[in-house]
């Protein structure tokens, strides 16, 4: 039975000393070269022959294996073909032979077995340190290679995924411009993350973060209830609540309302994130335009009731008013919500908003 300096499993301390496999079937001499080696500063863990060598294998992963050639059980070629043939993870491993054989006969048959180096008996100490030391350098060096060169991949890699998806977020900001209502997004700290054409058009003054900039005359009501419903959105977004509320703001024109309806998104980042956290939509408001009926039934397979429905939701009616205005039921303006829902493959109202409020102006008919 052999012995060996440390106990299992190796390489497992953050500053582990590199672990060499020593494999001799002579008694004395695997003794008296582990202690040089543990000298030197090595773990060492010692078989007396490759089928010790192989069993040792399964709780150890060395850094080096010297070897010997000659043993008994299985000797030093066949430990080396076994180890090349059946663990991948030790490819890179060093394999030095130690041989009582200076013929080049051996050597270059142990070169041809995959064998890294080859030292002869009687073994001089200071060549065998200094072969181990450079074996063991030239892993480090291939190793750290391979880290460098999969980082560079990684890198590279990084960089196109964000060339790509900046390309699809300019086309997506191109196609949001086509959309007839205004579109803002919000993020956690309510500053303003991104404005279609049709919201700057809307706001007189221009989008800028300050919430009030939203309000294209002077109403302080208008900006106190926009503020508060703003919160509570980013309070839901952050939660990951469903959250959709409206409001209603006369236009300096007098002819029209502007509808603002804001919306929570699913929000994942931190506060600090700039991911946009909420969605206002900004419309017209003329609740006798008609809804786009043909659209709808096109796209979504609605029903005549159900695109009225629909639309109703998108211009900022409530159920209660969606029932008045329609002369149903409360329960039947569900009842219809919910076959929306499932024909639109949306599943919560700000979803559905954002969905109608963003069809393109050429799909809107008159």
């Amino acid at each position: 039975m052999t012995e060996n300096n440390s106990d299992y499993p190796h390489n497992a301390g953050k500053l582990a000393k590199p672990v060499i496999l020593f494999v001799e079937d002579e008694q004395d001499l695997r003794e008296v070269v582990a202690e040089e080696l543990i000298d030197a500063g090595y773990d060492v863990v010692q078989a007396c022959d490759g089928e010790e060598a192989m069993s040792l294998l399964a709780t150890t992963l060395p850094n080096l294996i010297l070897c010997d050639i000659t043993m008994p059980r299985m000797d030093g070629y066949e430990l080396l073909r076994t180890v090349r043939e059946t663990r991948a993870d030790l490819l890179d491993v060093p394999f030095v032979f130690l041989t009582a054989h200076d013929g080049s006969e051996k050597i270059v048959q142990g070169k041809h077995a995959g064998a890294d180096d080859y030292l002869v008996k009687p073994i001089d100490f200071d060549l065998m340190l200094a072969t181990v030391a450079a074996r063991l350098r030239q892993m480090t060096l291939v190793r750290d290679k391979i880290v460098a060169d999969i980082h560079s991949v990684g890198q590279s890699d990084v960089q196109a995924h964000d060339a790509i998806a900046r390309k699809a977020f300019n086309s997506v900001i191109k196609t949001f411009d086509l959309v007839s209502s205004g579109i803002v997004l919000f993020d956690v700290l309510g500053g303003v993350r991104f404005a279609n054409q049709a919201a700057k058009s809307l706001v007189a003054e221009g989008i800028t973060p300050a919430l009030d900039a939203l309000t294209p005359v002077s109403s302080a009501h208008f900006t106190r209830a926009f503020s508060v419903l703003m919160q509570e959105a980013i309070l839901a977004s952050q939660e990951g609540r469903d959250y959709t509320e409206v409001l209603s703001l006369a236009q300096t024109d007098g002819v029209r309302n502007l509808v603002v309806t804001i919306c929570a998104l699913e929000a994942t980042g931190t506060e600090n994130s700039d991911e946009p956290a909420v969605a206002v939509f900004l419309s017209g408001g003329d609740h006798g335009q008609p809804a786009p009926i043909k659209s709808l039934q096109t796209m979504f397979d609605l029903t005549p009731t159900e695109s009225r429905v629909a639309w109703a939701f998108a211009q900022g009616l409530r159920p209660e008013d969606i029932a008045r205005s329609f002369g149903i039921s409360a329960t039947t303006v569900a009842f219809h919500k919910r076959n929306i829902f499932q024909k639109t493959h949306t599943n919560r109202q700000a979803d559905l908003i954002a969905l109608l409020l963003t069809m393109p102006v050429s799909a809107q008919e008159a």
